[in-house]
């Protein structure tokens, strides 16, 4: 969700945002239809994108950091500034959605997420929208910037990361709550991903040269091993089911590899371009689907996913660049 001008030379950070956001937006649009088995899982694994997004996240951070150093408060202030004013709009237009279709408004549950204190609370986290349950998790990243870059200074600062986080999936999983965002969702849960970022961007010149050398039929079986293993995780489920994040952030990684090496100039460059305003599509593709659901209800729910889809992407672009002349922000690059 980094700013996409900090990795504006790094092609394949930019267009792995991008690649995310587009697989968790069609998953969540592909909830609820009647699909094919293999189809189903194959769109369900677009929901790792989350783990691609967390570790571009700490990548961006990084090489901001690593290429203009500022102090925490106007770190903060900054990112707030980037994240909070079009979250704060799109909790109102659902707000204003719930008027208009005179449902009741859970009033706590509005101010939970204006004042940001719902990431303390397992049903405030996923109210207004399920999915905004990622917004807190990241301002955590945020609020503990400090610490992290204290952590990634250390020696064996990437392998403490590693072990912070599975000992926090061990305990999360020894009290029971895997299901609670407030604890299967918090900052810690995902540190490693996060820190894997940041110790990639002391080497970000090299990142287009290493891709460069990978080849197809590597990527291909890494893909296939690491999602296999996601999966017979998720279906045993339980204890271990808290630690498929490592098998499924590498077999993400992997696809979106060979998507990046097997795509034309051109689809790169659309995906690309759209993580820069992908945090804004992200906001908006639910309140498109459920209005395009009231206003067109007898429309196929497949037809009505694949509206929602198009009409979400145009109103993400847009929202992105009212906000950057709104707010005087420079807005995301053009389409390649």
């Amino acid at each position: 969700m980094t700013s996409p001008q900090t990795t504006a030379k790094i092609p394949f950070v930019d267009f792995a945002r991008g690649f995310a956001i587009f697989t968790i937006v069609t998953m969540h649009l592909a909830w609820g239809l009647d699909l094919p088995g293999i189809v189903e899982k194959a769109l369900s694994f677009g929901g790792a994108g989350v783990h691609m997004f967390i570790l571009c996240s700490g990548f961006g951070l990084a090489l901001s950091h690593l290429r203009r150093p500022a102090g925490y408060g106007a770190f903060l202030s900054r990112r707030l500034r980037r994240i909070y004013p079009p979250y704060f709009i799109a909790v109102a237009l659902w707000c204003a959605y719930a008027f208009a279709k005179s449902n009741p408004i859970d009033w706590n549950a509005v101010a939970s997420h204006v004042f940001l204190y719902k990431m303390f609370d397992a049903k405030l986290d996923v109210s207004i929208c399920y999915h905004y349950w990622f917004v807190s998790t990241i301002l955590q990243f945020y609020l503990c910037w400090p610490l992290i870059l204290r952590l990634m200074r250390l020696r064996h600062g990437l392998p403490a990361a590693f072990a912070i986080s599975i000992g926090w999936a061990a305990l999360v999983g020894f009290l029971g709550l895997g299901e609670s965002r407030p604890w299967g969702s918090c900052f810690v849960q995902y540190l490693w991903e996060f820190c894997l970022g940041t110790e990639l961007a002391k080497n970000a010149s090299s990142i287009e040269d290493r891709i460069r050398r990978l080849r197809v039929p590597h990527l291909a079986l890494a893909a296939a091993a690491c999602i296999a293993a996601t999966g017979a995780m998720g279906v045993y489920g339980g204890f271990l089911k808290l630690f498929n994040d490592f098998t499924s952030l590498a077999g993400y990684t992997a696809c979106a590899l060979l998507a990046y090496k097997l795509c034309g100039r051109r689809a790169c460059g659309l995906f690309e371009w759209t993580s820069g305003f992908g945090y804004e599509w992200y906001l908006l593709h639910g309140l498109v689907h459920m209005t395009v659901l009231s206003l067109l209800p007898r429309v196929p729910p497949l037809s009505a996913a694949l509206l929602a889809f198009a009409l979400s992407y145009g109103a993400g672009w847009t929202y992105r660049r009212a906000l950057d002349q709104a707010f005087g922000r420079r807005p995301a690059r053009k389409a390649a």
